[in-house]
């Protein structure tokens, strides 16, 4: 068997360490409870097992399945998601949800190299509008929409 350097097998790793760390911390902090009476450990243990069996089946079509190397990475896109994403938890209590979430996607949208105004603004618009109407108006959550 030969194992290569492939992106399947460092994604299985990064997946079943993450799950392995996840499911550590939480069992270990947090009350599981039962299936009835769910503790606050109980919805992080299952999150866990689930990154511990995308890693396994990753792991798995890594030793026999061929794949292509790892090649150079690209930065910008890694950089421009996290940074939409750091920036949507900073705004969403002082800029508002509408901010937030247009922000999160002019920001994921840049990590494309064939980035369209017009594309992203209408992305933006409709995310908004599913957003604000599911978790404000539908929901009731006490989400401010914009900045007061």
């Amino acid at each position: 068997m030969n194992i290569r350097n492939s992106s399947d097998l460092l994604t299985a790793i990064f997946f079943l360490a993450l799950g392995f760390a996840a499911l550590l911390y939480s069992g270990t902090h947090y009350a599981l409870g039962t299936p009835a009476r769910m503790g606050a450990g109980f919805y992080p243990m299952l999150l866990s097992i689930g990154l511990i069996l995308i890693g396994v089946i990753l792991l798995l079509q890594a030793l026999f399945e061929p794949d292509e190397e790892v090649g150079p990475v690209d930065f910008r896109p890694v950089l421009l998601v996290l940074a939409g994403t750091f920036l949507f938890g900073m705004l969403i209590e002082r800029a508002g949800l509408l901010i937030a979430a247009a922000v999160l996607v002019f920001a994921a949208r840049l990590a494309d190299r064939s980035f369209s105004f017009l594309e992203t603004t209408i992305l933006a618009a409709v995310l908004m509008a599913v957003t604000s109407g599911l978790f404000h108006y539908a929901l009731g959550l006490p989400l401010r929409l914009l900045p007061v």
